[in-house]
């Protein structure tokens, strides 16, 4: 028998890219050409498209980049230069011949409070903007793909970060392989495909939201997208939270071992987001927000069974809602079953087979060259939905919904789709070592129970970080994300509710911690002509700017101070003859900040990431106030 692994191998996808703070824009074409015209391209190692293709007839498989070994940073770089707004920026090209795109593999990443960087494909399109939000406690960040043979790089430092960047690239990987680009999903004639990430799976794939996901309201919890890194490149799987018969909370995690096989995974960088769904049966307009968690390290595995067991990096804070799935490692196929999964990447999805399993009596030959033996998979006839690259690892819940394998593969079509499962039968106990069985981990006592129901995510001790979002009237502002970094390597991001309210649960006590705050949204949101009458009327000193937050809100070129400047800027983003202001969208400030001046709240402004030092009480409240650059009149839509 043949079988289809799902898991699909390429250095870089749409959604790897973090939340952009900032609206698409291109270059300017009368100031910004004459800037990147001085700047040489940055000579990078040879590729050798020979060499390349012979290695991939003696290892067949997805790879569309190889990677070029490489050293670039500030120091020996790109070009420095003063801004007329006395900020430092550095530009760099990075540049492979005749690459059809490039991956961008940083060792030592760190963007300070007020900085930013901004990475531009070869046709002057901005692919995103980073800010300090997007560090990571080991300092390490991944960017990509940016089209074409030439990546280049803009970042911007304001007067009170001077120095405190860092940016040093050691690796570039050379997109080579047209049909592997393809088949990975990547338009490589001109923009990214919408093969991969929000929207891209198949309409025979049913939202969790829709009746046949009703019953499951607690195990879906318990689901999530994983961002998958290795050496070799990036791809996408869908995991599941486990309980153990602790019942501790301990944040276990199953997917599947074809999801990393062949590979050299890099788990620090691996990325766990909870709750990325529709809030209805229907595909909603605009992507939704989810929570993540950064970082893993390996348990256990098996590739005959096909098992992955991870542990994440950090507990899982109770404002995620997890859920930690219940188990049965027994013999006896379910009577039927269901799974939910991430679709290439896609918001989550269910999939239904109202008629019992088999245990599939033989052996299986997957696309990977792995044949695993006979009743190691249970075989599932879909009912109702179906899967794909990307559904990979999704545990399939028989019918009391407690775990009995997790997803390899199959016929992954609308019509008559197949599901084959690697049985937690076989993983319980097949392997005389613990790093090649589940029983070790999940029955850590050695209770020698064979079932065990799921929980809810227990309390732990520790600190609780909570607080709120508004802007100066008072409204909660929606979807912001709120990142907490620990000096130990804690790094948990949570986005605020409906009501601008966030809470970040079981923080380890006595640590310093980073806590920062950023917006996806988009310049013209609250901005009018009423703004730039306000802002004329404060410039002519005919009516003051009443308060602290409406001075920053106008100072929409980012030069700290109000002049017609600002005024030109709102005029060309709401004609629409510009996209972007030089500011960010949004800026964050603590709701205790004591101006030093409210009359000139530049002075002392710090923006980004706020300390906290030596966390010692049992809660805390970080509240937030947000400011919309451009919005004085405070009409902005906050639950966009």
């Amino acid at each position: 028998m043949q079988g289809k692994v799902l898991a699909v191998w390429f250095s870089a996808m749409a959604l790897m890219c973090t939340t952009a703070l900032f609206a698409q824009e291109r270059l300017n074409t009368t100031t910004a050409s004459a800037q990147w015209a001085s700047i040489s391209a940055e000579k990078l190692p040879h590729f050798s498209l020979k060499k390349t293709l012979k290695e991939d007839r003696l290892k067949p498989g997805n790879r569309f980049a190889a990677p070029l070994t490489v050293d670039l940073g500030f120091e020996n770089a790109g070009s420095w230069e003063k801004s007329p707004e006395d900020q430092n920026v550095w530009r760099a090209k990075i540049q492979s011949k005749a690459a059809l795109g490039l991956m961008l593999l940083f060792d030592d990443f760190f963007i300070p409070p007020g900085a930013i960087l901004k990475v531009y494909h070869a046709d002057g399109q901005l692919m995103s903007t980073f800010n300090g939000l997007d560090n990571q406690s080991n300092g390490k960040f991944l960017i990509g793909l940016v089209r074409g043979e030439t990546a280049q790089l803009e970042y911007i430092e304001p007067v009170e970060a001077f120095g405190q960047g860092r940016l040093h690239l050691f690796r570039v990987d050379h997109a080579y392989h047209q049909e592997n680009l393809r088949a990975a999903n990547f338009d490589v004639a001109g923009k990214l495909s919408n093969e991969l990430g929000f929207g891209a799976s198949d309409p025979c794939n049913i939202n969790i939201n829709c009746t046949e996901g009703a019953g499951f309201e607690t195990e879906r919890r318990g689901i999530c997208r994983i961002v998958v890194v290795v050496k070799e490149g990036t791809g996408v799987c869908t995991g599941n939270l486990m309980n153990n018969t602790k019942q501790d909370g301990r944040p276990l995690l199953l997917t599947a071992f074809h999801c990393q096989d062949g590979f050299t995974p890099v788990y620090d960088l691996w990325r766990f987001d909870f709750n990325y769904e529709s809030k209805t049966c229907n595909n909603p307009g605009k992507e939704p927000q989810w929570q993540t968690i950064l970082g893993a390290k390996l348990l256990a595995g098996r590739q005959l069974s096909d098992f992955l067991l991870l542990e994440l990096t950090n507990s899982i804070p109770q404002s995620f809602k997890a859920y930690f799935l219940g188990w049965d490692h027994q013999r006896e196929a379910p009577t039927s079953a269901s799974f939910i999964h991430h679709p290439l990447g896609d918001i989550k999805k269910i999939s239904v087979d109202q008629d019992p399993l088999i245990i599939n009596p033989s052996a299986i030959s997957w696309n990977n060259k792995v044949i695993t033996p006979a009743n190691f998979h249970l075989r599932m006839g879909i009912d109702k939905g179906s899967f794909k690259v990307g559904s990979s690892g999704s545990a399939l819940l028989n019918q009391k919904k407690r775990v009995v394998g997790q997803l390899h593969g199959g016929q992954d079509t609308c019509v008559n789709p197949i599901g084959y499962f690697g049985r937690l039968f076989v993983s319980w106990d097949g392997s005389d070592l613990s790093s090649g069985r589940l029983k070790d981990w999940l029955d850590p006592g050695d209770s020698q129970v064979d079932t065990l129901n799921g929980i809810e995510n227990p309390v732990k001790g520790g600190s609780t970080i909570n607080g709120s979002v508004k802007n100066e009237k008072g409204t909660g502002v929606a979807n912001v994300r709120v990142q907490l970094i620990g000096t130990s390597g804690l790094t948990v991001t949570t986005l605020t509710d409906d009501l601008g309210n966030y809470s970040i649960d079981n923080i380890p006590l006595g640590e310093t911690y980073e806590i920062g705050a950023g917006k996806a949204d988009v310049y013209e949101n609250g901005l009018s002509t009423l703004d730039m009458i306000r802002v004329q009327k404060h410039i002519l000193n005919l009516e003051t700017l009443a308060s602290p937050y409406q001075i920053i809100a106008a100072d929409v070129n980012n030069s700290g101070t109000i002049s017609t400047l600002d005024l030109i800027q709102m005029r060309k983003v709401i004609l629409n003859l510009e996209t972007k202001f030089a500011s960010p969208v949004w800026l964050f400030v603590p709701s205790a900040k004591n101006f030093q001046d409210a009359k000139d709240p530049f002075k002392g402004l710090v923006s980004g990431a706020y300390t906290i030092s030596s966390l010692s009480a049992s809660t805390l409240t970080f509240n937030l106030v947000g400011i919309k650059f451009g919005d004085i009149n405070s009409s902005v839509d906050a639950s966009y």
